[in-house]
């Protein structure tokens, strides 16, 4: 945990004396793939973020093996024939907040976050939209979007092809408390 954290703290040095840092280590994203054969979700409670107010960046960071599936076989194939979690044992996003946001001030704010994704050991510059949410001094992160497998170069057996989507849902959602430098 504390090297999370460092890591957290590291990344985002280029931050003035003067922000504000929000952060979580119990940030949750879902994923979901939709087929006529079979649907497949996961989720996982341990994702750790953070966001600078003053430059407006963000980090999210999932480590691959706290994904839980309904079915145990289920997570061994992902972590071991798709995500190849010993390998890249993480995804993350690193980018930039847009969007007129003062965080704070209660409020919600429609934003869109341009950065790198890597996931799968490939990084895709990606534009994601998310909604913040701002009250008492909580900020709230959500955001839907698509990740292709084939933009992360996550190959899929032809014989289990049919039962996994082409294209997967991710759904963020990450509650941040603000942390004084």
């Amino acid at each position: 945990m504390k090297k999370i954290y460092l890591l957290l703290i590291i990344l985002l040095n280029a931050f003035t004396l003067h922000a504000q840092l929000y952060m979580t280590s119990t940030g949750k994203i879902s994923f979901f793939s939709a087929t006529s054969i079979e649907n497949i979700s996961a989720h996982s409670e341990s994702v750790k973020s953070a966001i600078n107010d003053a430059t407006d960046s963000i980090l999210v960071k999932a480590t691959i093996k706290t994904f839980e599936f309904t079915q145990p076989l289920m997570k061994e194939h992902f972590n071991e024939k798709y995500l190849e979690s010993d390998k890249y044992p993480s995804a993350t996003f690193k980018g930039k907040v847009s969007g007129n946001i003062d965080l704070s001030k209660n409020g919600k704010y429609t934003v869109q976050a341009t950065g790198k994704l890597t996931l799968h050991g490939v990084t895709q510059v990606r534009t994601i939209d998310g909604t913040l949410e701002v009250k008492d001094g909580m900020v709230t992160l959500d955001s839907k979007f698509p990740v292709k497998l084939v933009d992360h170069k996550i190959e899929v057996p032809t014989v289990v092809a049919a039962k996994i989507a082409e294209s997967i849902d991710v759904t963020v959602h990450i509650v941040y408390q603000p942390k004084s430098k």
